[in-house]
C-alpha cells in the first residue's frame, strides 16, 4: 500500500514539474497575451519606423538632359534630392495601415485576427519589396521619377552619381517588424484572447444593497 501511495505522489510531482516546463515555452506564451502584445507593439514599430523613413530624403543625385549632354553643350546639372515620395509612395501608405491593423488586432478576434495578420504581412512585404528596389539597385527607380524626368526636357535624363541615404534601409528595417508581426498574428492569432474579455462576467452576478437600492430595490425583502 505503502508502495502505490509513493508511486502516485511521484507522478503527481512528475505532472505538476511538467506543468509550468510546458507553460514556459516560447509557442504557449506567444499563443497568450504575450504573443497579443508582443503583434501590437511589432505593428505599431513598423509602421512608426516606415513613416519616418518615409519622411526623409532616399538619394542624392544630379541630372541633366541626355540630349544637352550628348551634343557638347556646357549645361551644368541640377541637384536633386528625392525621398519616399519620389520613388517608392506606397510605403506611406503601407506605414499608415500598420498602424491601423495594430488598433484592429485588438479589437478583433478569432478567424478576423488572423486576416488581420495577414494584412500586416502584406503590408511589411510592401514596404521590404520598395525599399529594396530602391536600395540595392536605384538608378532605374530614380530615372522614372517624375520629378527627374521633369528636369530633363527631351525626357531622357542623365544621372550624376547616386548616394542612397539611410532611410530605405530604415524603412527595411520597418517592413520587417510589419512582416514579423503579421505572421505572429496568422500563426497564434485565434488563441488570443479578446478585448476587455477579462471585465466581462460569465454569469450574472447578484445584487449588493448599494446596487440594489440604486435600482429602487429593497435590499432587506427576500426573492420568496
Amino acid at each position: 500500500m505503502s508502495a502505490d501511495t509513493g508511486q502516485i505522489a511521484s507522478s503527481g510531482l512528475a505532472a505538476e514539474a511538467a506543468t509550468p516546463a510546458r507553460a514556459d515555452r516560447p509557442g504557449h506564451r506567444l499563443a497568450g497575451r504575450t504573443g497579443l502584445g508582443v503583434a501590437v507593439g511589432g505593428c505599431l514599430l513598423g509602421a512608426a519606423v516606415a513613416l519616418l523613413a518615409a519622411s526623409a530624403t532616399w538619394v542624392h543625385t544630379d541630372v541633366r538632359d541626355a540630349a544637352t549632354a550628348g551634343s557638347g553643350a556646357s549645361t551644368a546639372p541640377l541637384a536633386v534630392k528625392l525621398g519616399a515620395g519620389d520613388l517608392a509612395p506606397a510605403v506611406s501608405a503601407f506605414g499608415l495601415l500598420g498602424l491601423a491593423t495594430a488598433v484592429a488586432l485588438v479589437a478583433t478576434r478569432g478567424v478576423a485576427r488572423r486576416v488581420v495578420g495577414a494584412l500586416v504581412a502584406a503590408a511589411g512585404v510592401g514596404v521590404i519589396v520598395y525599399a529594396a528596389r530602391v536600395s540595392l539597385d536605384p538608378a532605374p527607380v530614380v530615372r522614372a521619377a517624375q520629378h527627374v524626368v521633369a528636369l530633363a526636357p527631351s525626357g531622357h535624363p542623365s544621372l550624376g552619381p547616386i548616394e542612397v541615404s539611410a532611410a530605405p534601409w530604415l524603412a527595411l528595417v520597418g517592413g520587417v517588424a510589419l512582416l514579423g508581426a503579421g505572421l505572429l498574428a496568422a500563426a497564434f492569432g485565434r488563441s488570443w484572447p479578446a478585448m476587455g474579455g477579462r471585465y466581462q462576467t460569465r454569469s450574472p452576478r447578484p445584487l449588493d444593497a448599494w446596487e440594489a437600492i440604486e435600482r429602487g430595490q429593497d435590499p432587506t425583502v427576500s426573492a420568496d
